[in-house]
């Protein structure tokens, strides 16, 4: 089951499939796609992408479903499209997602968690990105985004080696952003902080950094101007003014 859990302005989507340890099927996919498009719905500002199974994050997708694609060619491109459709747009929406990463996170798995803003574990986390050990390939995207994490050759031992590391490594590499005993409760700190600010702000920002890879886009430069003349600029200049704090 995945479900979306709306608190305010905090949306929290729930892998729980526990007999598969949160491997996910077809299906699961395209549920997670739903859930992640509810939560932009319903008006979050800030979205953890977690799981209710112990132990496990997410160990990617269901052998047996890939196991299947050795003979249905025509499947693997919908096979595709639908993880696609369920890990792209945490990156793509205007908002915060984050990652509670409390136990395993393989192949696909590490390929969702790359698709957040950002990843916070728990020291029991462990990272292994195995498409070298099933003779498969890993999407271009995802390669993507795991070396603009943790560089190319930090990218090319975990791709080539399918080696696991533990969330210390994670952290030191680049892979995670914080490693806290209490990684549920601190992501929930941290997005309950993020979804107080301005959302067009945070949306903008999301934008920029989606970019910085890219070289200057003018696009941006109006994006920055054309805040201050927005109704978020005014209501957060208010309050700095209501509590007297001159800091930006």
């Amino acid at each position: 089951m995945i479900a979306c859990n709306l608190d305010g302005h905090l949306a929290e989507v729930v892998l729980d499939r526990l007999p598969t340890r949160n491997a996910l099927g077809m299906s699961d996919w395209r549920a997670l796609a739903v859930a992640v498009a509810d939560a932009a719905a319903q008006g979050a500002r800030a979205v953890l992408l977690r799981s209710d199974v112990a132990g496990s994050f997410c160990s990617g997708s269901d052998l047996r479903e890939i196991g299947g694609l050795a003979d249905a060619a025509d499947q693997r491109p919908l096979f595709r499209e639908a993880m696609r459709a369920a890990m792209d747009p945490f990156q793509t929406l205007p908002l915060a997602t984050i990652a509670v990463v409390e136990g395993d996170c393989f192949g696909g798995g590490v390929a969702l968690a790359l698709a957040c803003d950002i990843r916070i574990a728990s020291p029991k986390a462990v990272f292994a990105i195995t498409p070298a050990k099933l003779g498969i390939s890993y999407p271009q995207e995802d390669v993507n985004r795991l070396a603009a994490l943790v560089g190319r050759g930090q990218a090319a031992r975990l791709l080539f080696g399918a080696g696991r590391i533990d969330a210390a490594e994670a952290a030191r590499i680049g892979l995670v952003e914080m490693v806290e005993e209490d990684a549920l409760g601190t992501a929930r700190a941290l997005a309950l902080q993020i979804a107080a600010n301005a959302p067009v702000s945070v949306g903008k920002l999301k934008a920029a950094l989606g970019d910085s890879g890219q070289g200057h886009d003018p696009a941006h430069d109006a994006a920055f101007d054309d805040g201050f003349g927005g109704a978020a600029f005014a209501e957060g200049l208010a309050a700095f003014r209501e509590r007297r704090d001159p800091r930006f």
